[in-house]
C-alpha cells in the first residue's frame, strides 16, 4: 500500500472507529445505562433507535448527555496529551469532536422537528411555544462552543500525513463514518431505509468538523509511516460485530 492509500485508509478507519464508539456512548451507555439504573425494561436497542416500556424522558436525555460528558472527559484527557502514539491521539481527537457535535445535534434536531431525544422531555415538562425557539438558540450556542473547542484541539495536532492535509484527514474520516452509519442501518430489518437515513442524519451532526478554521498543518511529521494491520483488522471486526448487534437491533 503506497503512502497516499495508507493515509486515506487510516483516516477512514479512524472515522469508522470514532463513529462506532460515539454511537455506543449514546445508545448503550447513555440510553441503555440510564434505563437499567432506573429499572425500566428496554424493548429495543439499535444503532439508531432506543425504546423502553414505559417511556421515560430522563432516559431520553441520557443519550445526548452521555455524549457531552464523554466529550468533556476526552477534552480534559487530551489537554494533557497522555497518548504515546500519534495514531491514538488523532483517533481520540476525532472521537471527542464527534461526541460534542452529537450532543449539539440532538438539541437542534428536537428544536426543528417533532422527534429527537429532547422532544419527550419538553412535552413532559411544558407545552409553552417559546421552548422550541429557546432550545434552538441553546443548540446553536452549543454548536459554537463545540466548534471552538474542537478547532483548538485539532489545531494542536502537529502531525499528519505527507500525502494528504489535516483537513483531508478529517474529510475522509467523516465520509467513511457516514457511509458506515448508513450501512449499519441496513441491518435493521423492520425498516432498513428509515434506519439508514437516521444513521446518516446522526453523522450529519458532525458535519461542522469539515469546516474548522484552524485545521492548518504546521508540520509534516508522519502520524504513522505504515499503519499496523492489527488496527485495520480490529476496526473491521468491531464494525462487523456492531452491524450484527446494534445495527440489527437487540430486542
Amino acid at each position: 500500500m503506497n503512502q497516499k492509500a495508507n493515509a486515506i485508509t487510516t483516516s477512514g478507519f479512524i472515522g469508522i472507529a470514532a463513529y462506532i464508539c460515539t454511537d455506543i456512548v449514546h445508545e448503550v451507555i447513555g440510553h441503555g445505562g440510564a434505563a437499567l439504573l432506573a429499572g425500566i425494561d428496554i424493548s429495543l436497542l439499535s444503532s439508531v433507535y432506543f425504546k423502553t416500556n414505559p417511556g421515560n424522558y430522563l432516559v431520553s436525555l441520557s443519550g445526548p448527555l452521555a455524549n457531552l460528558i464523554f466529550g468533556i472527559v476526552l477534552l480534559t484527557i487530551l489537554s494533557f496529551k497522555p497518548s504515546k502514539t500519534n495514531l491514538a491521539l488523532l483517533f481520540l481527537t476525532t472521537l471527542m469532536a464527534y461526541n460534542l457535535f452529537w450532543f449539539s445535534g440532538t438539541i437542534v434536531q428536537s428544536a426543528l422537528s417533532k422527534t429527537g431525544d429532547w422532544t419527550h422531555a419538553i412535552a413532559r415538562l411544558t407545552s409553552d411555544d417559546w421552548v422550541k425557539p429557546l432550545l434552538l438558540i441553546f443548540g446553536i450556542l452549543s454548536y459554537w462552543l463545540s466548534i471552538k473547542l474542537s478547532s483548538n484541539r485539532i489545531a494542536n495536532l502537529n502531525f499528519g500525513f505527507l500525502q494528504i492535509s489535516l483537513r483531508q484527514i478529517m474529510l475522509y474520516a467523516f465520509l467513511f463514518a457516514a457511509v458506515s452509519a448508513y450501512v449499519a442501518g441496513l441491518f435493521y430489518t423492520p425498516d432498513r431505509l428509515g434506519a439508514s437515513k437516521e444513521g446518516l442524519m446522526e453523522m450529519v451532526a458532525s458535519l461542522p468538523i469539515l469546516f474548522l478554521t484552524k485545521m492548518k498543518q504546521k508540520e509534516t511529521i508522519q502520524a504513522t509511516a505504515k499503519t499496523p494491520w492489527v488496527f485495520y483488522i480490529s476496526v473491521f471486526t468491531g464494525y462487523i460485530l456492531f452491524c450484527f448487534l446494534l445495527g440489527k437491533g437487540i430486542y
